[in-house]
Formats: C-alpha cells, sequence, structure tokens
C-alpha cells in the first residue's frame, strides 16, 4: 500500500461514479503495477473513517520499516564486529562495534558497559547478553525525548529539525547544509535522507 485519497481521485473513480458521490469515494494506491482499489462508502462519514485509519495503518507500517532497517544495519555492523564469528563478543569486539556505528566512548565506558552485560562472567557477552547490550545501546528514555520533541516530519527528524537540534541543544553554529551532510552520511534508511 503506497498512499490513500479521500475523493474521485483516480481515472476509475472519475469515469465510473457521478460528481455527487465526491465525498464517499476513497482509493487505495499500490506500489508497483498493482492496480488501484476504488471504494465508496455508505456515507462521508464512513469513507472518512477508512481514509483516517488506513493512514495511521501506514504510518505504522513505516515507522515498522525504519525500525527494521535502523535494527538489520546494527545486526550487520555487530556481525562484521565479530571478527573470529564465534557469535560471542569480545571486549575488543564490542569497541570495534561502537566504532562501527559512530559512537565515541572511553575505554573505562566501554569496559563497565561490557561488564554490566556479561553476567555469566565468560569474559564475552553472547545470546541474552547481547541483546542486554543491544538494549541499553539502543534504549535511552532521554534521547527518545529529545527526538519526539525535535523530529516533526512524521516522526523522522528531516534536515531543518536535525540543525533546530544541533543549535540548540548542542550549541553547535552549524548551517542547514552541514546538517543534510550528517543525514547523507549517517542514515540507514533512504526515505530518511529524503526529509
Amino acid at each position: 500500500m503506497d498512499s490513500v485519497r479521500y475523493g474521485r481521485q483516480t481515472e476509475g473513480l472519475q469515469k465510473y461514479t457521478d460528481s455527487s458521490a465526491d465525498d464517499r469515494c476513497f482509493s487505495i494506491i499500490f506500489k508497483g503495477r498493482r492496480k488501484n482499489l476504488d471504494l465508496i462508502a455508505s456515507s462521508k462519514e464512513e469513507a472518512k473513517r477508512w481514509v483516517s485509519g488506513l493512514e495511521k495503518v501506514m504510518t505504522g507500517m513505516h515507522s515498522l520499516n525504519r525500525q527494521q532497517n535502523s535494527e538489520h544495519w546494527i545486526y550487520n555492523c555487530m556481525r562484521k564486529a565479530d571478527k573470529n564469528a564465534d557469535n560471542k563478543m569480545s571486549l575488543k569486539e564490542l569497541k570495534h562495534f561502537l566504532r562501527q556505528i559512530n559512537i565515541e566512548v572511553d575505554d573505562s565506558y566501554a569496559e563497565m558497559l561490557f561488564k554490566k552485560c556479561d553476567t555469566s562472567n565468560s569474559g564475552t557477552l553472547e545470546g541474552s547478553e547481547i541483546k542486554h547490550f543491544y538494549d541499553l545501546l539502543t534504549y535511552r528514555e532521554e534521547m527518545d525525548a529529545i527526538y519526539g520533541k525535535y523530529a516533526s516530519t512524521n516522526g523522522q527528524m528531516s534536515s531543518s529539525d536535525l540543525l533546530n537540534f544541533l543549535q540548540k541543544e548542542q550549541k553547535e553554529p552549524v548551517s542547514l547544509e552541514h546538517a543534510k551532510k550528517l543525514i547523507e552520511k549517517y542514515e540507514v534508511d533512504e526515505t530518511g535522507k529524503h526529509t
């Protein structure tokens, strides 16, 4: 599903329906070669409820796709950091992974993070310990609050949103061009690069 259109906006609805049905019509537009699905509701209110509900579903799907892309990218970076491919992460591999995903941390913080996750005291992270490390790395309540404050484009941070964040929160005297370059360099979701 690519989009939902309210009213007689498609060729099929314009050709086969009367203009008096305009406020009861809506269409679901699919990606690729699939045909549109043109529909007529029993009332204007019902049509608007369908359009609103489908738009919410689409927003949820786009958010999930962005999350899956980010998780897939992080997972690939973790696999690359696992140099000996033993599905375990040593402290050295953990530091390498953090550098790969552009997180600059000092050695003492990396060691503290590693020890916090290495509950088995085996000297490596494996299984649920890696999951715990991933959760610590990706969920920070204060970051969610900041992101929610500045991300105004369908839950994504546009270049102007990022500029606003950098200037207000980071106190960095940067330009919009700099914010665009940061997004181009670090955004893993291709659609996020064009917001």
